[in-house]
Protein backbone atom coordinates (compact mmCIF):
# COMPACT_ATOMS: atom_id res chain seq x y z
CA UNK A 1 0.00 0.00 0.00
CA UNK A 2 1.39 3.82 -0.84
CA UNK A 3 0.89 6.65 0.90
CA UNK A 4 3.11 9.47 0.93
CA UNK A 5 3.87 12.37 3.35
CA UNK A 6 3.62 15.79 1.02
CA UNK A 7 0.60 17.20 0.67
CA UNK A 8 -2.42 15.32 -2.19
CA UNK A 9 -1.95 17.60 -4.85
CA UNK A 10 1.91 16.88 -5.02
CA UNK A 11 1.38 12.94 -4.35
CA UNK A 12 -1.13 12.99 -7.48
CA UNK A 13 1.25 14.80 -9.66
CA UNK A 14 4.18 12.59 -9.00
CA UNK A 15 1.92 9.67 -10.61
CA UNK A 16 3.12 11.11 -13.68
CA UNK A 17 6.80 10.74 -13.31
CA UNK A 18 8.54 8.17 -15.47
CA UNK A 19 12.03 7.69 -13.64
CA UNK A 20 12.41 5.38 -10.57
CA UNK A 21 12.50 7.40 -7.08
CA UNK A 22 12.85 5.58 -4.31
CA UNK A 23 10.35 6.24 -1.13
CA UNK A 24 12.28 7.67 1.26
CA UNK A 25 11.14 7.28 5.64
CA UNK A 26 9.64 10.57 7.23
CA UNK A 27 8.84 10.81 11.19
CA UNK A 28 5.95 9.68 12.59
CA UNK A 29 4.58 13.52 13.63
CA UNK A 30 5.12 14.14 9.86
CA UNK A 31 3.12 11.56 9.01
CA UNK A 32 0.38 12.17 11.27
CA UNK A 33 -0.30 15.67 10.14
CA UNK A 34 -0.50 13.69 6.77
CA UNK A 35 -2.93 11.13 8.01
CA UNK A 36 -5.39 13.97 8.66
CA UNK A 37 -5.69 14.96 5.23
CA UNK A 38 -5.59 11.16 3.82
CA UNK A 39 -8.76 10.35 6.44
CA UNK A 40 -10.70 13.46 4.78
CA UNK A 41 -10.41 11.13 1.58
CA UNK A 42 -10.98 7.55 3.31
CA UNK A 43 -14.62 8.73 3.98
CA UNK A 44 -15.22 8.00 0.19
CA UNK A 45 -15.21 4.55 -0.66
CA UNK A 46 -14.65 5.08 -4.09
CA UNK A 47 -11.31 6.52 -3.32
CA UNK A 48 -7.99 4.24 -3.16
CA UNK A 49 -5.08 4.83 -0.94
CA UNK A 50 -2.74 6.38 -2.58
CA UNK A 51 0.48 4.99 -4.50
CA UNK A 52 3.92 6.15 -3.51
CA UNK A 53 5.98 6.36 -6.62
CA UNK A 54 4.19 4.37 -9.23
CA UNK A 55 4.79 5.14 -12.78
CA UNK A 56 1.43 5.71 -14.84
CA UNK A 57 3.24 6.43 -18.40
CA UNK A 58 6.27 3.88 -17.72
CA UNK A 59 4.66 1.12 -16.93
CA UNK A 60 0.72 1.14 -17.28
CA UNK A 61 1.60 0.27 -21.42
CA UNK A 62 0.47 -2.93 -20.19
CA UNK A 63 -3.12 -1.95 -19.94
CA UNK A 64 -3.30 -0.99 -23.46
CA UNK A 65 -2.91 -4.92 -24.98
CA UNK A 66 -3.91 -7.11 -21.74
CA UNK A 67 -7.49 -6.34 -20.83
CA UNK A 68 -9.75 -8.83 -21.81
CA UNK A 69 -13.20 -10.52 -20.32
CA UNK A 70 -13.12 -12.46 -17.57
CA UNK A 71 -16.51 -12.92 -16.33
CA UNK A 72 -17.07 -16.43 -16.91
CA UNK A 73 -14.91 -16.77 -14.26
CA UNK A 74 -17.30 -15.73 -11.41
CA UNK A 75 -17.58 -18.32 -8.35
CA UNK A 76 -19.84 -18.70 -5.59
CA UNK A 77 -19.20 -20.00 -2.75
CA UNK A 78 -19.99 -24.54 -2.97
CA UNK A 79 -18.43 -25.65 0.56
CA UNK A 80 -20.50 -23.42 2.86
CA UNK A 81 -18.76 -24.06 6.17
CA UNK A 82 -16.84 -26.64 5.21
CA UNK A 83 -15.10 -28.68 7.82
CA UNK A 84 -11.49 -29.18 6.00
CA UNK A 85 -11.48 -25.38 5.74
CA UNK A 86 -12.38 -25.08 9.77
CA UNK A 87 -9.61 -27.33 10.24
CA UNK A 88 -7.53 -25.63 7.81
CA UNK A 89 -7.69 -22.33 9.62
CA UNK A 90 -7.19 -23.61 12.95
CA UNK A 91 -3.86 -24.57 12.27
CA UNK A 92 -3.00 -21.03 11.71
CA UNK A 93 -1.98 -19.66 14.64
CA UNK A 94 -0.06 -16.36 16.15
CA UNK A 95 3.23 -18.35 16.86
CA UNK A 96 3.42 -19.84 12.92
CA UNK A 97 2.17 -16.42 12.06
CA UNK A 98 4.55 -14.11 14.21
CA UNK A 99 7.88 -16.81 13.43
CA UNK A 100 7.70 -16.24 9.64
CA UNK A 101 7.74 -12.15 10.54
CA UNK A 102 10.42 -12.51 13.02
CA UNK A 103 12.40 -14.06 10.75
CA UNK A 104 11.72 -11.91 7.39
CA UNK A 105 12.11 -8.56 9.58
CA UNK A 106 15.45 -9.69 10.84
CA UNK A 107 17.39 -9.25 7.39
CA UNK A 108 16.67 -5.53 8.47
CA UNK A 109 15.67 -2.82 5.70
CA UNK A 110 14.74 -4.98 2.53
CA UNK A 111 15.07 -1.87 -0.16
CA UNK A 112 15.11 -3.67 -3.54
CA UNK A 113 18.10 -4.36 -5.39
CA UNK A 114 20.28 -4.56 -2.05
CA UNK A 115 21.78 -7.64 -0.40
CA UNK A 116 19.17 -7.41 2.51
CA UNK A 117 16.37 -7.38 0.02
CA UNK A 118 18.26 -10.92 -1.67
CA UNK A 119 18.71 -12.74 1.25
CA UNK A 120 14.91 -12.04 2.55
CA UNK A 121 14.19 -13.60 -0.95
CA UNK A 122 16.83 -16.26 -0.80
CA UNK A 123 15.02 -17.05 3.02
CA UNK A 124 11.46 -17.30 1.41
CA UNK A 125 12.76 -19.47 -1.47
CA UNK A 126 13.79 -21.80 0.71
CA UNK A 127 10.75 -22.09 2.95
CA UNK A 128 9.05 -22.98 0.31
CA UNK A 129 11.19 -25.18 -1.33
CA UNK A 130 10.89 -27.22 2.81
CA UNK A 131 7.34 -27.19 2.81
CA UNK A 132 7.89 -29.61 -0.54
CA UNK A 133 6.57 -26.84 -3.04
CA UNK A 134 7.63 -26.52 -6.87
CA UNK A 135 9.87 -23.44 -6.33
CA UNK A 136 11.54 -21.00 -8.66
CA UNK A 137 12.60 -17.46 -8.60
CA UNK A 138 11.91 -15.27 -11.33
CA UNK A 139 14.21 -11.98 -11.97
CA UNK A 140 13.08 -8.87 -13.67
CA UNK A 141 15.31 -5.71 -14.29
CA UNK A 142 14.03 -1.91 -15.06
CA UNK A 143 17.18 0.33 -15.88
CA UNK A 144 19.81 0.29 -13.23
CA UNK A 145 16.56 -1.57 -10.72
CA UNK A 146 16.24 -4.97 -10.84
CA UNK A 147 14.82 -7.51 -8.21
CA UNK A 148 13.89 -11.22 -7.91
CA UNK A 149 9.85 -12.37 -7.49
CA UNK A 150 9.75 -15.91 -5.48
CA UNK A 151 6.81 -18.33 -6.88
CA UNK A 152 5.71 -21.41 -5.13
CA UNK A 153 3.30 -23.98 -6.64
CA UNK A 154 0.78 -26.27 -5.60
CA UNK A 155 -0.93 -28.17 -8.08
CA UNK A 156 -4.29 -29.02 -8.30
CA UNK A 157 -5.78 -32.83 -8.30
CA UNK A 158 -8.05 -32.06 -10.75
CA UNK A 159 -6.23 -33.28 -14.24
CA UNK A 160 -8.94 -31.27 -16.68
CA UNK A 161 -8.17 -27.86 -14.90
CA UNK A 162 -6.11 -25.22 -15.23
CA UNK A 163 -7.24 -22.34 -12.99
CA UNK A 164 -4.86 -20.84 -10.80
CA UNK A 165 -5.50 -18.94 -7.62
CA UNK A 166 -2.91 -16.61 -6.06
CA UNK A 167 -1.83 -15.49 -2.88
CA UNK A 168 0.56 -12.16 -3.37
CA UNK A 169 2.48 -10.11 -0.80
CA UNK A 170 5.57 -7.71 -1.25
CA UNK A 171 8.80 -8.76 0.89
CA UNK A 172 10.74 -5.30 0.08
CA UNK A 173 10.35 -2.55 2.25
CA UNK A 174 11.66 1.22 2.17
CA UNK A 175 15.24 2.91 3.08
CA UNK A 176 15.58 2.58 6.81
CA UNK A 177 12.49 0.77 7.50
CA UNK A 178 12.32 -2.30 8.77
CA UNK A 179 8.59 -2.93 6.83
CA UNK A 180 7.25 -4.93 9.80
CA UNK A 181 3.42 -4.34 8.51
CA UNK A 182 4.40 -2.72 4.91
CA UNK A 183 4.33 -5.80 4.23
CA UNK A 184 6.04 -8.18 6.13
CA UNK A 185 2.70 -8.72 7.44
CA UNK A 186 1.13 -9.91 3.83
CA UNK A 187 4.57 -11.99 3.46
CA UNK A 188 4.07 -13.65 7.01
CA UNK A 189 0.71 -14.73 5.63
CA UNK A 190 1.54 -15.94 2.39
CA UNK A 191 4.17 -18.12 4.46
CA UNK A 192 1.71 -19.26 6.73
CA UNK A 193 -0.70 -20.22 3.98
CA UNK A 194 1.69 -22.52 2.39
CA UNK A 195 2.91 -23.88 5.32
CA UNK A 196 -0.78 -25.37 5.76
CA UNK A 197 -2.27 -25.71 2.21
CA UNK A 198 0.43 -27.81 1.22
CA UNK A 199 -0.21 -30.76 3.72
CA UNK A 200 -3.72 -30.43 1.64
CA UNK A 201 -5.31 -30.88 -1.67
CA UNK A 202 -7.00 -28.55 -3.60
CA UNK A 203 -8.79 -29.33 -7.16
CA UNK A 204 -7.37 -26.42 -8.87
CA UNK A 205 -3.51 -25.09 -9.12
CA UNK A 206 -2.64 -22.69 -6.12
CA UNK A 207 0.32 -20.07 -6.48
CA UNK A 208 2.31 -18.50 -3.30
CA UNK A 209 3.96 -15.40 -4.95
CA UNK A 210 6.06 -12.60 -3.20
CA UNK A 211 6.96 -9.72 -5.08
CA UNK A 212 10.37 -6.97 -5.14
CA UNK A 213 10.49 -3.75 -6.60
CA UNK A 214 6.68 -2.94 -5.16
CA UNK A 215 7.86 0.43 -3.42
CA UNK A 216 9.51 1.64 -6.58
CA UNK A 217 6.60 1.11 -8.58
CA UNK A 218 4.96 -2.20 -8.78
CA UNK A 219 7.66 -3.29 -10.90
CA UNK A 220 8.22 -6.95 -9.61
CA UNK A 221 4.50 -7.79 -10.00
CA UNK A 222 4.34 -5.64 -13.22
CA UNK A 223 6.66 -8.48 -14.89
CA UNK A 224 5.32 -11.50 -13.36
CA UNK A 225 1.52 -10.74 -14.89
CA UNK A 226 3.23 -9.78 -18.01
CA UNK A 227 4.95 -12.87 -18.40
CA UNK A 228 1.75 -14.63 -16.93
CA UNK A 229 -0.35 -12.90 -19.49
CA UNK A 230 2.07 -13.87 -21.82
CA UNK A 231 1.82 -17.76 -21.15
CA UNK A 232 -1.66 -17.30 -21.21
CA UNK A 233 -2.27 -18.71 -17.59
CA UNK A 234 -5.83 -18.89 -16.41
CA UNK A 235 -5.73 -16.84 -13.27
CA UNK A 236 -8.80 -16.51 -12.02
CA UNK A 237 -8.08 -14.72 -8.85
CA UNK A 238 -5.00 -13.25 -6.73
CA UNK A 239 -5.62 -12.07 -3.34
CA UNK A 240 -3.26 -9.27 -2.51
CA UNK A 241 -2.18 -8.53 1.31
CA UNK A 242 -0.19 -5.59 2.19
CA UNK A 243 -0.14 -3.98 5.55
CA UNK A 244 -2.83 -6.39 7.39
CA UNK A 245 -1.49 -5.89 10.94
CA UNK A 246 -1.71 -2.56 12.39
CA UNK A 247 -5.21 -2.26 14.67
CA UNK A 248 -5.07 0.40 17.43
CA UNK A 249 -8.05 -0.72 19.25
CA UNK A 250 -11.21 -3.52 19.67
CA UNK A 251 -13.33 -1.54 16.73
CA UNK A 252 -10.09 -1.62 13.95
CA UNK A 253 -8.96 -5.12 14.92
CA UNK A 254 -12.55 -6.79 14.53
CA UNK A 255 -12.84 -4.94 10.44
CA UNK A 256 -10.81 -5.27 7.29
CA UNK A 257 -10.81 -3.33 4.17
CA UNK A 258 -11.10 -5.38 0.93
CA UNK A 259 -10.59 -3.25 -2.10
CA UNK A 260 -11.63 -4.19 -5.87
CA UNK A 261 -12.27 -2.79 -9.36
CA UNK A 262 -15.35 -3.37 -10.90
CA UNK A 263 -15.07 -7.06 -12.36
CA UNK A 264 -13.85 -8.22 -9.29
CA UNK A 265 -16.61 -6.88 -7.00
CA UNK A 266 -17.68 -10.79 -7.30
CA UNK A 267 -14.08 -11.56 -5.64
CA UNK A 268 -14.67 -8.52 -2.78
CA UNK A 269 -18.09 -9.75 -1.80
CA UNK A 270 -16.95 -14.01 -2.28
CA UNK A 271 -14.23 -12.93 0.39
CA UNK A 272 -17.23 -11.32 2.93
CA UNK A 273 -19.55 -14.22 2.23
CA UNK A 274 -16.55 -16.25 3.97
CA UNK A 275 -15.87 -13.72 6.20
CA UNK A 276 -19.57 -14.31 7.54
CA UNK A 277 -19.60 -18.01 7.00
CA UNK A 278 -16.64 -18.68 9.13
CA UNK A 279 -17.27 -15.46 11.48
CA UNK A 280 -16.96 -18.12 14.58
CA UNK A 281 -13.54 -18.29 13.59
CA UNK A 282 -12.24 -14.98 11.69
CA UNK A 283 -14.69 -12.57 13.69
CA UNK A 284 -13.62 -10.04 10.98
CA UNK A 285 -15.97 -7.43 9.23
CA UNK A 286 -15.23 -7.36 5.45
CA UNK A 287 -15.81 -3.31 4.44
CA UNK A 288 -15.73 -3.13 1.04
CA UNK A 289 -13.69 -0.14 -0.48
CA UNK A 290 -13.58 0.32 -4.13
CA UNK A 291 -10.70 1.09 -6.39
CA UNK A 292 -7.38 0.92 -5.41
CA UNK A 293 -3.89 1.34 -7.34
CA UNK A 294 -2.03 1.36 -4.11
CA UNK A 295 -0.63 -2.02 -4.52
CA UNK A 296 0.31 -5.26 -6.35
CA UNK A 297 -3.05 -6.45 -7.45
CA UNK A 298 -3.16 -3.32 -9.65
CA UNK A 299 -1.01 -5.20 -11.95
CA UNK A 300 -3.55 -7.86 -12.04
CA UNK A 301 -6.31 -5.55 -12.89
CA UNK A 302 -4.47 -4.61 -16.07
CA UNK A 303 -3.98 -7.65 -17.35
CA UNK A 304 -7.72 -8.08 -17.16
CA UNK A 305 -7.48 -10.80 -14.30
CA UNK A 306 -9.91 -10.71 -11.06
CA UNK A 307 -7.78 -9.47 -8.06
CA UNK A 308 -8.73 -7.82 -4.39
CA UNK A 309 -6.65 -6.11 -2.05
CA UNK A 310 -6.67 -6.33 1.50
CA UNK A 311 -5.48 -3.54 4.00
CA UNK A 312 -6.14 -3.06 7.94
CA UNK A 313 -9.06 -0.76 8.75
CA UNK A 314 -6.70 1.87 10.20
CA UNK A 315 -4.12 3.26 8.53
CA UNK A 316 -0.60 2.57 10.58
CA UNK A 317 0.43 5.53 12.16
CA UNK A 318 4.52 3.96 11.50
CA UNK A 319 4.37 3.07 7.60
CA UNK A 320 7.30 3.80 5.78
CA UNK A 321 9.22 4.51 9.24
CA UNK A 322 11.98 3.14 11.20
CA UNK A 323 9.32 2.59 13.94
CA UNK A 324 7.40 -0.21 11.43
CA UNK A 325 8.24 -2.84 13.67
CA UNK A 326 6.73 -6.26 15.00
CA UNK A 327 6.06 -3.86 18.23
CA UNK A 328 4.02 -1.93 16.83
CA UNK A 329 1.56 -4.31 15.09
CA UNK A 330 -1.41 -6.24 16.31
CA UNK A 331 -0.78 -9.63 16.09
CA UNK A 332 -3.77 -11.08 16.30
CA UNK A 333 -5.39 -9.50 13.98
CA UNK A 334 -3.04 -9.80 11.73
CA UNK A 335 -3.68 -13.91 12.17
CA UNK A 336 -7.44 -13.40 11.76
CA UNK A 337 -6.68 -11.32 8.85
CA UNK A 338 -4.27 -14.47 7.34
CA UNK A 339 -7.19 -16.75 8.56
CA UNK A 340 -9.65 -15.11 6.21
CA UNK A 341 -7.35 -14.55 3.09
CA UNK A 342 -6.62 -18.65 3.30
CA UNK A 343 -10.31 -19.54 4.09
CA UNK A 344 -10.83 -17.36 0.65
CA UNK A 345 -8.50 -19.41 -1.02
CA UNK A 346 -9.37 -22.38 0.36
CA UNK A 347 -12.84 -21.76 -1.21
CA UNK A 348 -12.01 -20.72 -4.59
CA UNK A 349 -9.43 -23.53 -5.00
CA UNK A 350 -11.77 -25.77 -3.93
CA UNK A 351 -10.87 -27.49 -0.75
CA UNK A 352 -10.69 -31.57 -0.77
CA UNK A 353 -8.92 -33.16 1.83
CA UNK A 354 -7.23 -31.23 4.90
CA UNK A 355 -5.99 -34.42 7.12
CA UNK A 356 -3.16 -36.86 6.74
CA UNK A 357 -2.82 -40.79 8.18
CA UNK A 358 -2.53 -41.10 12.02
CA UNK A 359 0.77 -42.09 13.04
CA UNK A 360 1.19 -45.72 12.91
CA UNK A 361 2.05 -48.26 16.14
CA UNK A 362 5.35 -49.63 16.21
CA UNK A 363 5.40 -52.75 13.82
CA UNK A 364 4.65 -56.17 15.32
CA UNK A 365 6.54 -58.71 15.01
CA UNK A 366 9.34 -61.39 16.26
CA UNK A 367 12.09 -58.86 17.64
CA UNK A 368 14.59 -61.99 17.47
CA UNK A 369 15.45 -64.09 14.49
CA UNK A 370 18.29 -65.60 12.27
CA UNK A 371 19.72 -64.02 8.98
CA UNK A 372 18.88 -65.35 5.74
CA UNK A 373 15.17 -66.37 6.89
CA UNK A 374 11.94 -64.47 6.05
CA UNK A 375 10.40 -62.64 8.57
CA UNK A 376 6.54 -60.85 9.06
CA UNK A 377 5.48 -57.91 10.49
CA UNK A 378 2.61 -56.49 10.70
CA UNK A 379 0.66 -52.51 10.96
CA UNK A 380 -2.16 -50.32 11.09
CA UNK A 381 -3.42 -46.82 11.25
CA UNK A 382 -6.48 -45.11 11.22
CA UNK A 383 -7.35 -42.31 8.22
CA UNK A 384 -9.31 -39.20 9.54
CA UNK A 385 -10.95 -38.96 6.12
CA UNK A 386 -11.45 -42.85 5.67
CA UNK A 387 -9.38 -43.03 2.67
CA UNK A 388 -7.61 -46.29 1.42
CA UNK A 389 -4.02 -46.37 2.72
CA UNK A 390 -0.39 -48.01 1.46
CA UNK A 391 2.75 -48.97 4.08
CA UNK A 392 6.05 -48.70 3.84
CA UNK A 393 8.42 -50.43 5.98
CA UNK A 394 12.19 -49.12 7.10
CA UNK A 395 13.86 -52.46 7.97
CA UNK A 396 16.39 -50.22 9.60
CA UNK A 397 19.59 -51.27 7.48
CA UNK A 398 19.22 -48.64 4.65
CA UNK A 399 16.12 -51.04 2.59
CA UNK A 400 12.27 -49.97 2.38
CA UNK A 401 9.67 -51.92 0.85
CA UNK A 402 7.59 -50.84 -1.84
CA UNK A 403 4.38 -48.99 -1.08
CA UNK A 404 2.25 -51.63 -0.35
CA UNK A 405 -1.71 -51.77 -0.04
CA UNK A 406 -4.20 -50.30 -0.61
CA UNK A 407 -5.91 -51.06 2.75
CA UNK A 408 -8.94 -49.41 4.21
CA UNK A 409 -8.40 -47.41 7.48
CA UNK A 410 -7.76 -49.97 10.29
CA UNK A 411 -6.94 -52.32 8.23
CA UNK A 412 -3.92 -54.44 9.46
CA UNK A 413 -0.83 -54.58 6.73
CA UNK A 414 1.56 -57.31 6.21
CA UNK A 415 5.00 -57.35 4.68
CA UNK A 416 7.84 -60.02 4.69
CA UNK A 417 11.70 -59.08 5.01
CA UNK A 418 15.38 -60.79 5.14
CA UNK A 419 18.27 -59.40 6.66
CA UNK A 420 21.56 -61.01 5.29
CA UNK A 421 23.75 -59.57 7.96
CA UNK A 422 23.80 -60.46 12.35
CA UNK A 423 23.29 -56.77 13.19
CA UNK A 424 20.33 -55.25 15.53
CA UNK A 425 17.83 -53.24 13.82
CA UNK A 426 15.07 -51.06 14.10
CA UNK A 427 12.28 -51.43 11.82
CA UNK A 428 9.83 -48.45 11.18
CA UNK A 429 6.63 -47.93 9.62
CA UNK A 430 4.60 -44.93 7.47
CA UNK A 431 1.20 -44.56 5.68
CA UNK A 432 0.21 -42.29 2.87
CA UNK A 433 -3.90 -41.96 1.72
CA UNK A 434 -4.79 -42.19 -1.82
CA UNK A 435 -4.14 -38.84 -2.60
CA UNK A 436 -0.40 -38.62 -1.44
CA UNK A 437 -0.80 -37.54 2.35
CA UNK A 438 1.92 -39.48 4.54
CA UNK A 439 2.04 -39.55 8.54
CA UNK A 440 5.13 -39.36 10.63
CA UNK A 441 7.35 -42.50 11.27
CA UNK A 442 6.04 -45.19 13.29
CA UNK A 443 8.00 -45.64 16.90
CA UNK A 444 10.33 -48.21 16.00
CA UNK A 445 10.66 -51.94 17.09
CA UNK A 446 14.42 -53.24 18.11
CA UNK A 447 14.72 -56.93 16.76
CA UNK A 448 18.12 -58.50 16.68
CA UNK A 449 19.37 -61.00 14.78
CA UNK A 450 22.53 -62.47 17.55
CA UNK A 451 25.68 -62.55 15.95
CA UNK A 452 26.28 -66.13 17.09
CA UNK A 453 23.27 -67.71 17.50
CA UNK A 454 23.94 -71.10 16.43
CA UNK A 455 21.51 -72.79 13.59
CA UNK A 456 18.72 -74.92 14.78
CA UNK A 457 17.09 -77.26 12.38
CA UNK A 458 14.99 -79.60 14.19
CA UNK A 459 11.49 -78.68 14.19
CA UNK A 460 11.16 -78.50 17.71
CA UNK A 461 14.32 -76.54 18.48
CA UNK A 462 12.89 -74.32 16.15
CA UNK A 463 9.59 -73.87 18.02
CA UNK A 464 11.59 -73.44 21.23
CA UNK A 465 13.12 -70.50 19.13
CA UNK A 466 10.11 -68.67 18.08
CA UNK A 467 8.01 -69.07 21.41
CA UNK A 468 11.09 -68.18 23.80
CA UNK A 469 8.61 -68.02 26.47
CA UNK A 470 8.41 -72.00 26.78
CA UNK A 471 11.83 -72.09 27.94
CA UNK A 472 11.76 -71.32 31.76
CA UNK A 473 8.27 -73.58 31.54
CA UNK A 474 10.57 -76.53 29.89
CA UNK A 475 13.75 -75.94 32.90
CA UNK A 476 10.69 -76.40 35.51
CA UNK A 477 9.24 -79.40 34.21
CA UNK A 478 13.40 -80.73 33.27
CA UNK A 479 13.66 -80.54 37.39
CA UNK A 480 10.22 -82.49 38.02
Amino acid sequence: MKKNKIMISIVLTMLLITTAIPVTSFSIDEYKNYKQSYLIIQKDPKFPPLPGCMKSDELDIIANYLTHDRTSNIKTIKCLNDENIVSLIQQIDEDLYLGFLENLTSFGPRVTATQACEDAGEYIYNEFQEMGLDTRYQEWSNGNLYGTNIEATLPGINETSDEIYIICAHYDSVSGSPGADDDGSGVAAVLSAAKVMSQSSFNHTIRFVTFSGEEQGLYGSYYYVEEAYGNSENIIAALNADMIGFAENEDDASKIRVYEDDSSEWLAEFTRDVSQEYNEHLELEVILSGYSWGSDHYRFWEAGYHAIFYAEYNFNDYYHSPEDTIEHMNISYATRASKLIIATLAELSEITKSNAPLKPAAPEGINSGRINEEYTYTASTIDPDEDELFYQFDWGNGDFSEWIGPYNSGDIAEATYTWTEKEDYEIRVKAKDEFGFESPWSDPLAISMPKNKPYINTPFLQFLENHPYMFPLLRQLLRL
